[in-house]
């Protein structure tokens, strides 16, 4: 294999590793991903505590935590898919020099692996495919495309015209 297409695919690891993470958690059963972000909501109501300088009763710890936890799992939602995405739009740098193509490719993309997500959803017990998580996830993802278009016009990362040796 030439070194440059060895790079092309050695490129794509990071997009993978990001949707087996994305797909481990998915995974995961209803009871344990709800176990997992209540602990988070309690580290961060712990955190909130101890940074504010202030003591919650148990009762009032446990409110907050589970009035956190759904905040806090749409807002991983967006994070994940974020970061698929930017991972995505690095690893399709090597494959395309048109800018249109790059950023429609990658957005295409992890909206079709966000829905696959929740067919995935389907098919784990007690979890559910939900359409509104393919909107948190895509804007996630359109949020990260905004970003990287907004830095790349600033730094130009992108340049159309002197990609073309990357994808050789």
């Amino acid at each position: 294999m030439k070194k440059k297409n060895f790079r092309k695919y050695l490129a794509a690891l990071p997009a993978v590793i990001i949707m087996t993470a994305i797909f481990a958690f998915s995974s995961k059963e209803a009871d344990v991903s709800t176990e997992q972000s209540m602990r988070l909501s309690y580290y961060l109501v712990d955190a909130g505590e101890m940074l504010g300088g202030f003591t919650l009763s148990p009762e009032e710890r446990m409110m907050m935590a589970a009035a956190i936890e759904g905040p806090i799992r749409k807002a991983a939602h967006m994070t994940e898919f974020g970061i698929l995405t930017l991972s995505v739009w690095f690893a399709l740098t090597f494959w395309t020099n048109s800018l249109k193509v790059l950023y429609f490719s990658t957005v295409v993309f992890c909206v079709l692996y966000a829905a696959g997500d929740e067919f995935h959803q389907l098919f784990i017990r007690g979890r559910a495919g939900m359409l509104s998580d393919v909107f948190i996830d895509s804007a996630g993802i359109l949020l990260a495309s905004l970003l990287l278009l907004i830095f790349d016009r600033k730094n130009g990362i992108f340049k159309e015209t002197n990609n073309a040796d990357r994808k050789k």
